[in-house]
């Protein structure tokens, strides 16, 4: 087991359809030994978004690293620019919309880790955002 993770080295899950973005799971059950949490990466295309959803028993840390957007975390409305960190409660619905014409650039931490299984069912038109939970 190696202790450094790079983007260029995870797995890529591309997400289609009305939000289009692109997530690499970093650190996670399936790649390290950890029960605890998983991290990884993700890129909202121009001008789209993470659509509103919320996770039933997960805590989500997310650090805004590039690009511009909005965020809307409950009853919360904030810009979104490097170096806006975001902490989000289990229950707590959430949104975040590219508003820029690059990238935006964020990273995600779950604790528990489970969103990372459904990102790729997302993916693979499997499931949708709405039902997560964890394991």
């Amino acid at each position: 087991m190696g202790y450094f993770f790079r983007k260029e080295d995870a797995e890529v899950v591309r997400i289609e359809g009305d939000a289009p973005r692109t997530l690499y799971p970093l650190i996670e059950p399936k790649a390290v030994n950890t029960e605890r949490f998983a991290m990884g990466v993700e890129e909202i295309d121009p001008h789209s978004e993470i659509p509103t959803h919320s996770h039933s028993e997960a805590e989500e840390l997310i650090f805004v690293f590039g690009g511009e957007g909005k965020g809307f975390v409950g009853d919360e409305v904030a810009e979104l620019k490097p170096g806006v960190a975001i902490f989000i409660p289990p229950k707590v619905e959430h949104r975040f919309v590219n508003t820029g014409d690059e990238p935006l650039w964020i990273t995600w931490t779950f604790s528990p880790p489970g969103f990372e299984k459904q990102v790729r069912q997302i993916a693979d038109g499997s499931a949708g955002m709405e039902i997560y939970s964890n394991p």
